[in-house]
């Protein structure tokens, strides 16, 4: 645990992470929108009313991040006129997931959490933690498909066996839930952004989550999208190999990339987040956050895009070992949930809205 803001924080693993893994030209200044669709007041407008679009985000951590890593991101949301609660996801129930195996664990904590936010009627109020025992854990790092050592019999997405995750609130009575026509945005950090991918879509991955019915909007902060040769990407890789539309049309999506890192200048750490992103480590015109290289956080084409300058990736890094830079710079940079940058994308959130 450590202090941040007074408040009780504990340190993201980041150093794990590392080896495991402008312009107006629209409504909202420094917004570039997706190829073949300029978003209008008119249809922003229909966008929110129609759908019964809610002004609501669920927060995501990133890889190995936690909640309470994102509480005062939360707060500043809130503060800021957008109601937002964080998904209740600890760095360990990622573990699972290291080594390109499946990311359903996390999939269905995402479902969870947006269920849970229709179920308290969109009260900003904190989200419990699902049913989930050590036992459960076990069965998950044991059973969960894919990886390295192909468990499951293939590291193949579209060959996954159907394991039910475990943990009693993810089994198939707790999905009967009942019909809400409301929807609700969420923020991913880091991977979760392109892990929400999966869930928007209506494509097979053990169980299809069409989460597109309950989102209306998607912002990532900071997340690969660039498919490279690591099997992290296999999931991404077989999402658009499969999905007849990359984003459903229901669907916003803003991706938010950062400059100010260049690889061949940076720390040991970020050469190799660069490089497992699909940079080369030693490119010194491959620009970023420090984690995410800027062409991959830009890399998903449906997307609206923007970009930060002098922006870091995350909330808060080790001081010590491969993270110490990034820890360093983190007390002169702010990252992309700090207040004042916070201003520069919510609008893009709240134009449908108002």
């Amino acid at each position: 645990m450590c202090q941040s803001n007074g408040r009780m924080r504990r340190f993201l693993p980041l150093p794990l992470m590392a080896v495991l893994f402008s312009h107006d030209l629209g409504l909202v200044p420094g917004v570039l929108p997706r190829a073949g669709r300029k978003l209008t007041a008119r249809n922003a407008e229909s966008f929110g009313r129609d759908l019964q679009d809610q002004p609501f985000a669920v927060i995501l951590p990133g890889f190995l991040g936690s909640a309470c890593d994102f509480e005062d991101f939360a707060e500043d949301m809130r503060a800021a006129g957008y109601k937002a609660v964080v998904a209740p996801i600890e760095w360990w129930h990622w573990l699972p997931c290291i080594g390109g195996r499946s990311m359903r664990p996390i999939l269905e904590r995402i479902d969870h959490a947006v269920y849970q936010v229709l179920a308290n009627d969109l009260e900003p109020v904190a989200l419990e933690q699902p049913s989930y025992t050590p036992a459960d854990f076990l069965t998950d790092m044991l059973n969960n498909p894919g990886g390295i050592l192909k468990v499951g019999g293939s590291d193949d997405p579209a060959e996954y066996p159907e394991v039910q995750p475990s943990g009693a609130d993810f089994t198939a009575k707790a999905r009967a839930r009942s019909p809400d026509k409301r929807r609700l945005a969420i923020v991913a950090h880091s991977a979760a952004g392109w892990i929400c991918r999966l869930y928007l879509s209506s494509v097979p991955y053990g169980r299809t989550y069409a989460g597109a019915d309950r989102v209306h909007s998607l912002v990532c902060l900071g997340s690969p999208h660039h498919v490279g040769d690591s099997l992290v990407f296999k999931a991404l890789k077989y999402l658009e190999a499969t999905a007849a539309e990359a984003l459903p049309g229901n669907v916003r999506c803003l991706c938010v990339g950062a400059k100010g890192t260049i690889s061949g200048k940076g720390s040991d750490m970020t050469r190799g987040a660069y490089e497992l992103c699909g940079a080369d480590p030693d490119d010194d015109t491959v620009d970023g956050d420090g984690m995410t290289p800027l062409f991959s956080a830009l890399a998903f084409e449906p997307a609206d895009k923007m970009i930060l300058d002098g922006v870091t990736h995350a909330p808060v890094y080790p001081a010590l070992g491969p993270s110490a830079e990034l820890a360093q710079d983190r007390q002169s940079k702010p990252w992309y949930g700090s207040p004042a940058i916070l201003e520069k994308w919510l609008p893009w959130l709240l134009q449908i809205h108002e």
